[in-house]
């Protein structure tokens, strides 16, 4: 069974996006959409987990996949993938992962064919 997992980071970032764009922007259904399309993207991700670019110059491993104005960051792994971050695609990720962005801690798990609650936690 294919799964994605999502680091603190990564469960932080969505909760950012949420935010930003249901309370910041006023905007609550656009944000269930966008989180629900992040959360569809995690889940064809985890069956296919090369689909992303390669960002080695990053970390060793680690790969880019761009959904709508974000960019997935994550790690394949033998049973899916381990989400470590989702960030605008106007961020510069090169210099957050250069100042030593949090990758690989406090994963909560979902299996593929079931996104959950995106507000579950471990």
């Amino acid at each position: 069974m294919s799964r994605f997992r999502l680091s603190n980071q990564a469960k932080a970032d969505v909760h950012a996006i949420w935010d930003y764009i249901g309370i910041t922007k006023g905007n609550p259904t656009a944000a269930q959409d966008q989180v629900e399309s992040l959360y569809e993207k995690f889940k064809l991700l985890a069956t296919q987990p090369m689909m992303g670019q390669l960002r080695e110059d990053l970390r060793c491993g680690l790969r880019a996949f761009v959904a709508g104005s974000y960019v997935i960051m994550y790690f394949p792994m033998p049973d899916g993938i381990e989400v470590v971050g989702v960030v605008h695609g106007a961020q510069d990720v090169e210099s957050m992962f250069h100042r030593g962005r949090s990758v690989r801690i406090g994963f909560t798990a979902w299996p593929a064919e079931n996104s959950g609650s995106w507000w579950a936690s471990a």
